[in-house]
């Protein structure tokens, strides 16, 4: 069984070939708290991408951005 995304792979393959977990994006936990509200509310399906791009838009900045 794959993870909607993947990420749950890619982390454990970052694992499995010793390879920094800082070399793949993973999206702050607001995004993957909004995305599932988002489409509680609208009966819709969103990439973590989309959605944390539209919470960007919107001028939320992750803990990460300077």
């Amino acid at each position: 069984m794959r993870t909607r995304e993947g990420l749950v792979e890619e982390v454990y393959n970052c694992v499995r070939t010793r390879t920094p977990l800082s070399s793949i994006h993973i999206p702050h936990s607001d995004v993957f708290f909004v995305r599932e509200a988002l489409e509680a509310r609208f009966d819709c399906e969103l990439s973590l991408f989309q959605v944390e791009e539209y919470m960007r838009e919107a001028g939320w900045k992750d803990s990460g951005d300077n």
